[in-house]
């Protein structure tokens, strides 16, 4: 039986850009401490963010970026994840999807909150497309987030080198990957939240040299 699916969060609201995806959590999604891995999670959240695009645009969409996560809760073997996305705001040729994550044990049917993130994703410009039955307070505050992320993204620009207290000379790690039909989207492309599992997996790499 197939254990993952796609739906829409609600039946009843006529809205066609949220999305809603369930996926019990198996061995092959695991790390080698029956834990999910972040970079199998990042695939899921991308995978639905873009899904809540796509509908809300009627064309494709790719990541442009996504904003920092904090990850509350570990998920392990067994467990169910839900993962809800819905378009905050579009704007001329991009749009917010916010996607909140939550984990269920199966048995006991207590949900506790995994993260909450956004991402902005990119589409080509079909016209006015305004956001349908939109939570007002979402709506002004991804204007806001949208704001922040170019400062942000200004302020790298001119940020000085700190000098590391520990050495990690020894931390570094290049991995090089054959992209393969596994690794591809519907669009067969190379999407972001393969390559956001990708850097997940040399990051975590990294910081495990830099504890040893």
């Amino acid at each position: 039986m197939d254990q993952n699916c796609s739906r829409g969060m609600s039946d009843t609201d006529g809205s066609c850009d949220k999305v809603q995806m369930c996926q019990s959590v198996l061995p092959c999604h695991a790390n080698h401490l029956e834990e999910l891995g972040a970079g199998q999670l990042l695939k899921w959240m991308d995978t639905t963010a873009c899904l809540a695009a796509e509908r809300h645009a009627g064309m494709a969409c790719v990541t442009a970026s996504m904003d920092d996560i904090q990850f509350e809760e570990t998920v392990r073997v067994g467990q169910v994840i839900n993962i809800k996305a819905r378009v905050n705001r579009a704007f001329n040729t991009s749009m917010e999807v916010g996607i909140y994550v939550t984990v269920q044990e199966v048995l006991s049917g207590v949900t506790k909150k995994v993260c909450v993130a956004f991402s902005t994703f990119v589409a080509k410009p079909t016209g006015t497309h305004k956001v349908r039955k939109q939570e007002m307070l979402e709506y002004s505050l991804a204007s806001e987030r949208r704001r922040l992320r170019f400062v942000d993204i200004s302020g790298l620009c001119s940020r000085k080198p700190v000098a590391p207290v520990v050495s990690t000379e020894l931390t570094r790690v290049e991995s090089i990957e054959l992209v393969l039909p596994p690794h591809a989207n519907h669009h067969g492309n190379t999407f972001g939240g393969q390559i956001m599992a990708w850097m997940e997996n040399v990051a975590t790499v990294a910081a495990r040299y830099q504890i040893q």
